[in-house]
């Protein structure tokens, strides 16, 4: 999660000198203003576009960590890293879950051989230049399962509930379910999607524009994986 900023007037003034045949700029720092935060140098949605898509040719990386839950043949959490290349502190959040920061800078958190000094954070704040290495895993906690352990609250049907593109008609991991006519899900095979994103929320923009920012989501496939078509 390579976290940066971009103030547009300052590229401008870039582009102009290069423009002009690389002669000086005049940019007062004092003025310097960031429009755009970003990660892996994408706003949301296209965080969540896979690598190298060919309708963005200057952004070539995703951001979706795509996972499968822990179990006794996926035993290994899984490890994301964090930098930050921006001029401030930016905190970023992956919900439904704590991070486990094992590093830092580069460097494992450790006290010698023996002394572990990883420790546990529910968002990430990384200083300008720094860098953090957290695990994390994702494990059906409550077992719940439509046949044996369905989830204990009653589905208050079509009329009463708002279905998100991300949702599959089913809350049970690889399962789909009925969906209202005319409505498209993203999902393909039952897979969760749960969202990361910049806690500082007026981050979360393009020039204030709502949820264009350092936005992107963790995909849990079920065991296995999803089967192919």
């Amino acid at each position: 999660m390579l976290q940066s900023e971009v103030d547009p007037v300052l590229s401008q003034r870039v582009e102009q000198a290069v423009n002009a045949g690389g002669g000086p700029i005049n940019f007062n720092l004092n003025n310097y203003h960031p429009r755009y935060w970003l990660v892996n140098g994408r706003g949301f949605p296209d965080t969540i576009a896979p690598n190298f898509a060919s309708w963005l040719p200057s952004q070539p990386y995703g951001a979706l960590a795509h996972i499968e839950p822990n179990d006794a043949n996926n035993p290994l959490p899984y490890l994301e890293r964090f930098l930050n290349v921006s001029s401030q502190p930016l905190p970023f959040h992956p919900h439904g879950k704590n991070g486990v920061v094992i590093g830092q800078d580069g460097q494992p958190l450790r006290n010698g051989a023996n002394g572990d000094l990883a420790y546990e954070r529910f968002a990430l704040v990384a200083s300008p230049g720094q860098t953090y290495d957290a695990l994390f895993r994702w494990h059906n906690r409550e077992g719940y399962e439509e046949a044996t352990n369905p989830v204990p609250v009653t589905d208050p049907g079509w009329a009463n509930l708002q279905f998100g593109p991300y949702y599959s008609g089913s809350p049970y991991l690889g399962m789909m379910g009925p969906m209202p006519p005319g409505f498209t899900t993203q999902v393909e095979c039952g897979e969760f999607y749960i969202i990361s994103h910049n806690h500082a929320l007026f981050q979360l923009t393009s020039w204030g524009v709502p949820m264009t920012g350092p936005g992107t989501f963790m995909r849990v496939d079920p065991p296995g994986g999803c089967p192919l078509p």
